[in-house]
């Protein structure tokens, strides 16, 4: 049996999930969800991956995934949780052997939190257990994996892979067809979490309060509703009716329509994060902006596609903010080849293959 670990659901869990029915056989793995709640109560599954699933939602499941997990023929953990559980995987040096860290990018970076207070310094030296026994870590950045060496003793492998988007390719071939705008549209990060740094976007756009566009912000989830009242508040202030807030949470489909209507993304996370909204945006043609010393950065500028810094911004011309992206006919054909059936079922499959007896 293959076990599978995510902290909780979420349109991406969900969309690994349907590519696992695809290319394996779901009686084959059990999905474990942690404690963290819910984050959309409309997910559905089909009646073999619903079967499948375990969700920890009282003590009882968890002394049932206890039990059983020893007899693991290989263990995929979606995400290092920074939580309680990393005490389990430190005392358990031979599951952790058998087992694959898929990082999602947040939990590398929680490395920076260890000195907060006495509670993340414990769970630093827990993580330094834990990852100094891993026998391979699979990320989509390769930038990422180095990151960790960096940071920890290791000498798990690399190996790579990419979770399938939610909003794919057909969704965004569909909204293409149908956007139009009357003058530019801006997108501001990608969630309601500070770690977007919007009120610095909203400052840099407000240079240019004269022009003519509309500012999109996604706020609908990640953030707290005293955080996210702030950033409207700000927004409006600095922007006027320039700035829209979207704050509903939109299916597949929608989401797509918003992305479409993009022309210029401002993705100021000082990490790596977004990655499926940047390459949604990419595959689009549209221009996106990152902070230039972060790991996907580096990844996009090494594989020529085409990025620009954030850093820049201070120092152009509104008609430099602006301008169309110099080279989307050599990006849109890569990222459309990233974002592929054929490419998830062949990083995917390869991963899954390694660990069948």
């Amino acid at each position: 049996m293959f076990y599978h670990f995510f902290t909780g659901e979420s349109n991406y869990s969900k969309a690994f999930l349907e590519l696992l029915e695809k290319i394996a056989n779901p009686a084959e793995h059990l999905i474990v969800f942690g404690f963290a709640r819910r984050q959309n109560k409309g997910i559905r599954y089909s009646e073999k991956l619903a079967g499948r699933i375990k969700y920890l939602t009282k003590a009882g499941d968890l002394l049932y995934v206890v039990k059983h997990l020893p007899a693991a023929d290989w263990i995929y953990l979606h995400y290092l949780a920074y939580d309680p559980s990393l005490l389990y995987w430190s005392l358990n040096k031979s599951l952790v052997q058998r087992s694959t860290w898929v990082v999602w990018g947040n939990d590398i970076y929680s490395y920076y939190k260890r000195n907060k207070n006495l509670k993340t310094r414990i769970y630093e030296v827990l993580r330094k257990r834990i990852i100094s026994n891993f026998t391979e870590i699979a990320a989509f950045v390769e930038e990422d994996y180095d990151l960790i060496k960096k940071l920890y003793t290791t000498r798990a492998g690399y190996i790579p892979i990419l979770y399938p988007i939610p909003v794919n390719t057909e969704h965004l071939d569909a909204a293409k067809a149908t956007s139009s705008s009357e003058c530019p549209v801006f997108l501001i990060g990608n969630s309601g979490d500070p770690s977007n740094l919007h009120l610095e976007m909203i400052d840099y756009l407000g240079r240019f309060s004269t022009e003519e566009f509309i500012v999109k912000c996604p706020l609908s989830y990640g953030a707290g509703v005293n955080y996210q009242a702030k950033v409207i508040e700000y927004g409006r202030k600095v922007l006027g009716d320039k700035f829209v807030p979207v704050t509903e949470f939109m299916d597949a489909e929608a989401y797509a329509r918003l992305l479409a209507g993009v022309d210029v993304a401002l993705m100021n996370h000082r990490r790596q994060q977004g990655l499926g909204n940047i390459m949604a945006l990419m595959y689009l043609g549209r221009k996106v902006y990152l902070r230039s010393d972060i790991s996907s950065y580096y990844y996009f500028r090494r594989n020529k596609l085409e990025v620009y810094a954030i850093e820049t911004i201070p120092t152009l011309s509104y008609e430099e903010l602006v301008r169309p992206v110099e080279d989307a006919e050599h990006t849109i054909p890569l990222i459309s080849e990233l974002l592929s059936f054929t490419n998830y079922k062949q990083l995917w499959s390869h991963l899954l293959n390694k660990h069948i007896s």
